[in-house]
């Protein structure tokens, strides 16, 4: 809750992935990954219910209350499935009908509680109707270019501003406009920059061998910090 507006995260866990697959139970620093989004989650000072939507028994068996499965139906499983569909089903399933939804990817599972706090307190503040969190490019943007097709380089052109790219840790929404605008990305939408190491996104085997590098710095645990952008 903030103030007197009801925040419902949701998790959306299906069991498919081309990938990296079985992803989302994958061991990571010792625990299925997605056991560390369900913590971000259950720290939150302002969500008030966790509604996790998975058509997976092996994501099931780690959601222990007060989060609560919603069971994924299979037209809402396959990979090419909305996930604003999907969220309008687990609202539906579970009678809710919050003032914020806050979209918790298992992809991203070195976000912190104060992660997901911040971007909810950005959405509430600034009236925003959705809100995104971003992270820093890990190369400046001069570095960044297009490959022709005849195999030369094309830069990109200089632009004001800091190059950031969006990581999938957070998205917050308020339900009205999310369903109208079916995307939490509008013009209207307020970003959150995060830093890489808790914004890093899985996708492949590539990305969870760094993301285990990652986790100590990420939570803390690291003896050191991390410069993690080159300048």
């Amino acid at each position: 809750m903030i103030g007197d507006r009801r925040v419902i995260a949701i998790v959306p866990a299906r069991a498919g992935s081309e990938g990296l697959p079985g992803k989302n139970v994958r061991p990571l620093a010792g625990r299925p990954m997605i056991d560390w989004t369900l913590d971000a989650a259950a720290a939150s000072q302002l969500i008030d219910r966790v509604l996790v939507s998975t058509d997976d028994p092996r994501v099931a068996e780690r959601v222990t209350p007060p989060a609560e499965i919603i069971d994924r139906p299979a037209e809402l499983s396959g990979s090419q499935a909305s996930v604003i569909d999907a969220i309008a089903h687990a609202l539906g399933a579970a009678d809710e009908g919050p003032d914020y939804v806050v979209l918790l990817q298992p992809t991203s599972p070195l976000r912190t509680a104060a992660d997901i706090d911040a971007a909810i307190r950005l959405c509430d503040e600034t009236g925003a109707p959705a809100v995104l969190t971003v992270s820093p490019t890990l190369k400046p943007a001069r570095f960044h270019g297009v490959l022709g097709d005849d195999g030369r380089l094309t830069l990109d052109p200089p632009r004001a501003g800091e190059a950031v790219v969006l990581n999938g840790a957070v998205y917050v929404g308020r339900p009205e406009r999310l369903f109208a605008d079916r995307t939490f990305l509008t013009e209207e939408t307020r970003v959150l920059v995060m830093p890489p190491e808790r914004g890093w996104d899985i996708d492949t085997l590539y990305d969870f061998v760094i993301a285990e590098a990652l986790f100590p710095h990420a939570q803390a645990f690291a003896a050191t910090g991390m410069p993690a952008i080159r300048r």
